[in-house]
């Protein structure tokens, strides 16, 4: 009788757990969208495959607790992009960080063309950091000294998002976090 009492007692508290869990997920704030984004086509001197990259990028990165992201791809250039992204609510996998929603405007985001592809690279500072806060949301997308020593990923956070021509509404997104996480998502074009 009391092993079934311990079980009934036991279920009852996973699925308060559960419950908790997934009110919070509910109540997660989405992505913002970053003020002031202008979409410009890509000059059609360009490779077609640029044209892949222009637009509205939205999804959910692939994590324990998942979070929103946008991904506005404002302008394309031979090798540069300018892009804004945007995260929801979140918090890190060991919950050291509660991170609430922000933005940041990449200057000059690698833009890598291959037969049938595009893909964009950029490099930000860790998005709770002083030196992002000291940026006003204004980043180049390379290192701008917080980089620090080689082998040493904390203080920045590794970007890279690609689109298949035979796929022109889904982004594949690729995050590398300060301490070598990785997480990926698939975003679908909205814009």
């Amino acid at each position: 009788m009391i092993k079934k009492i311990r079980l009934v007692v036991f279920v009852i508290f996973l699925m308060l757990l559960l419950s908790i869990s997934l009110i919070y997920s509910l109540q997660q704030a989405s992505a913002p969208v970053p003020p002031n984004m202008t979409i410009e086509p890509p000059d059609p001197s360009l490779p077609a495959e640029a044209n892949l990259l222009t637009g509205k990028w939205a999804g959910q990165w692939k994590s324990t607790y998942g979070w929103d992201c946008l991904l506005v791809v404002e302008k394309v250039d031979k090798d540069s992009a300018q892009v804004g992204l945007s995260w929801g609510e979140y918090n890190t996998q060991k919950l050291s960080c509660h991170c609430e929603p922000n933005w940041a405007r990449v200057q000059k985001a690698k833009v890598i063309y291959r037969e049938g592809m595009a893909t964009l690279e950029f490099i930000t500072p860790n998005l709770q950091s002083r030196n992002f806060k000291e940026k006003q949301h204004m980043l180049s997308g390379e290192n701008e000294g917080w980089l620090g020593s080689p082998g040493n990923r904390y203080g920045h956070y590794d970007f890279s998002f690609t689109v298949e021509k035979n796929e022109p509404s889904v982004m594949k997104g690729h995050f590398i976090s300060g301490n070598g996480s990785h997480l990926y998502i698939n975003m679908k074009k909205i814009d």
